[in-house]
């Protein structure tokens, strides 16, 4: 034993018994720390306890989360903007509607449905494999949208894919009258000597029209008209001149054939008052159809219903092509050849017989289908038809083609038209689609077709209970959900006599308390009162919804069932001038209730440029036009004597090349 004697004779001495005393140093040492260490010991136990909840608390914050989303969708306006549209006939046409449709109904007679266009042989062969076609290639296409009737590959064509492109419009030289006769049912007037006499000269020749005198009472427009065509054909000018009406009912003349070469002047006659006409200082002049094939450009200066033209293309090939026999609008002034594009592709015809053409033309996927068409014992016909509908599709090849065979001639089957549906009723306007699917008679509506009918059919659009009733019912599951959670995990289950992990949680019970109190007090800024009137209540910590309830409100006041869940606000006009002129869009979460003053010093407009009124109707001399907008700009070159209505299409397609949002 050691004794260390202290420094002071107060103190007693230190005893170090050693190894040799038996005692557990290391014991005693933990021991007198372990007072030091508890507050360590018990953050750990705090932070074991807390890690074994992590999965509970989660849990609980994914409930929160998808209730957020759900208020979230139901909080803007945009979340009540879904819209059902019915149809009182759906043998005749359905109906859908986009989001924001507005609401309305339509009165809509089906016209006539849309029609694919096909061509088919004259006559037969006996097998598939006879030979039908001795040409290495055959031109198949969709050109009628351009105004072609058929086109045929030429000399030099290879085979593949070429473009065939109108770049300018052709159109005839006209001039039209300032009366709307077509709008008149009787009271027109012509007397012989008084007002029956018309003067034109049209490409150079004169000509005197003698129109015939009105019968008792006076003519109708559709009289009148026909006494003007009777009166062209009497003077001999029926083949370079033609009459009709525009869509505003007044009358048009106008050169039958089309382009720079055609003039047309109105030189006197006692008739032109009652027509709406006036002799004209100069001579009217048509506008050229240019065409290329591959980039190379065609101008053809005369274009002529039904006549053949030939295109050359790259490195002296060549289509060769037919006008349509008339304009596909049915008016006197429209273009023979419209501004558009179009592929055609030559297509090999193998060893020529009828199964290597069809064979090659499906596997072209051309648009088009072609088929060999068994209508007897050994009796093939070949048919080629249009896989889309409506004008634009109808099919184009080399209508001669097989004429060298049994096959004959290939003959129009059936003719490519657009649905025509009535809007308003049986005296509607008539609106035109490609296709049995009719867009555009409503922001976001779509109308399909399903069968002409002679009768109105009505096509409601209205806010859609259905997707109402949903939003607010996952609205209300997910609270329950949130409610059911808490309840599981911090609450007392009395059956079992077992308590939630996190029972005593102060904040999950705040966070009870403030969904029940938001739910219950759902009110907005409806006039509908508090939420039990849509079907919404508390019963036993969950929320109840009735959804009958909910959809019978919503049918009666929609917009009143939006306002107990949307941010909202009023906006009052200082002056009844501003009624309807400016309205709420929006208010955040962070917007302060109250008043706020709102001073518009400016209202936002388009950029426009007007050119300068051009007596003719046409450019007097070609230049390149330039429009620019940002960073963006777009080029057009007018031709001398080009219409502007023709500049204006040529600009709008300029656009729409650049990607511009601007339109001439």
């Amino acid at each position: 034993m050691t004794v260390i004697p202290s420094s002071s004779s107060a103190t007693p001495p230190v005893v170090d018994f050693g190894l040799e005393s038996g005692l557990n140093t290391q014991q005693i040492i933990q021991a007198e720390l372990q007072p030091y260490q508890q507050p360590e010991t018990n953050l750990q136990t705090e932070q074991t306890t807390l890690n074994t909840h992590v999965t509970e608390y989660q849990t609980i914050n994914s409930d929160l989360m998808a209730l957020k989303t759900d208020a979230s969708n139901l909080s803007v306006m945009s979340g009540w903007n879904a819209r059902q549209a019915t149809s009182s006939d759906s043998t005749i046409l359905t109906a859908s509607a986009d989001p924001g449709t507005p609401a309305g109904s339509l009165q809509l007679v089906v016209k006539q449905l849309a029609t694919a266009s096909s061509l088919v042989s004259s006559g037969t062969v006996t097998s598939t494999s006879q030979i039908v076609d001795t040409n290495p290639s055959l031109l198949v296409s969709q050109a009628a949208a351009l105004g072609f009737s058929s086109l045929a590959s030429g000399t030099g064509l290879t085979l593949g894919s070429h473009t065939v492109a109108v770049t300018q419009s052709s159109e005839a030289a006209s001039t039209t009258g300032t009366v709307a006769l077509g709008s008149q049912t009787s009271g027109i007037v012509i007397t012989a000597g008084t007002n029956d006499s018309l003067s034109v000269t049209v490409n150079g020749t004169a000509y005197n029209l003698t129109i015939a005198p009105s019968a008792a009472g006076g003519d109708s427009g559709t009289a009148l008209l026909t006494a003007v065509q009777n009166a062209i054909s009497t003077a001999g000018a029926s083949g370079v001149l033609q009459a009709g009406y525009d869509a505003n009912g007044n009358l048009v003349l106008s050169t039958t054939a089309q382009g720079s070469s055609q003039s047309l002047q109105v030189t006197g006659g006692d008739a032109l008052g009652t027509l709406g006409l006036s002799t004209m200082a100069g001579a009217a002049t048509g506008v050229d159809g240019v065409v290329s094939v591959d980039g190379t450009s065609n101008t053809l200066t005369t274009v002529t219903a039904g006549a053949p033209v030939t295109l050359n293309g790259a490195g002296g090939a060549q289509i060769t092509g037919t006008i349509e026999a008339a304009s596909a609008q049915g008016q006197v002034n429209s273009s023979l050849l419209t501004a558009g594009s179009i592929t055609a592709t030559n297509v090999s015809t193998g060893n020529g017989s009828l199964s290597d053409i069809v064979a090659n033309v499906n596997s072209a996927d051309l648009g088009v289908t072609a088929s060999a068409v068994q209508t007897g014992t050994n009796q093939y016909l070949f048919q080629l038809s249009s896989s889309s509908t409506g004008t634009s599709s109808a099919v184009t090849m080399d209508t001669s083609a097989f004429a060298g065979s049994s096959l004959g001639a290939m003959n129009v089957a059936s003719v490519g038209k657009n649905a025509v549906v009535l809007v308003g009723g049986t005296g509607g306007y008539a609106f035109q689609s490609q296709t049995d699917t009719v867009s555009g008679l409503l922001p976001g509506l779509t109308v399909n077709l399903v069968a002409a009918s002679a009768n109105p059919v009505t096509v409601n659009v209205a806010p859609d209970a259905g997707a109402a009733t949903s939003a607010v019912k996952n609205l209300v599951d997910d609270a329950n959900t949130v409610l059911s959670d808490i309840q599981t995990n911090a609450g007392y289950n009395a059956q079992t006599k077992t308590a939630g992990p996190l029972m005593g949680s102060a904040v999950l019970q705040t966070v009870t308390d403030e969904v029940q109190s938001i739910i219950a007090s759902v009110s907005g800024s409806s006039s509908l009162g508090n939420a039990l009137n849509i079907g919404i209540s508390l019963n036993s910590g969950q929320v109840d919804f009735n959804q009958s309830t909910f959809a019978a409100a919503f049918a009666k006041n929609p917009s009143q069932v939006a306002a107990m869940f949307t941010q909202d606000g009023t906006f009052t006009p200082s002056s009844p001038t501003y009624t309807g002129e400016v309205s709420l869009s929006f208010a955040g979460d962070t917007t302060k209730a109250g008043a706020y003053d709102v001073q518009i010093s400016r209202s936002a407009a388009q950029a426009t440029d007007t050119g300068a009124v051009l007596g003719a109707g046409t450019v007097g001399a070609a230049e390149q036009l330039t429009v620019s907008t940002g960073s963006d700009s777009a080029q057009y070159s007018t031709t001398s004597g080009e219409s502007l209505t023709s500049v204006a299409a040529g600009l709008n397609a300029a656009f729409a090349s650049a990607g511009m949002s601007v339109s001439a």
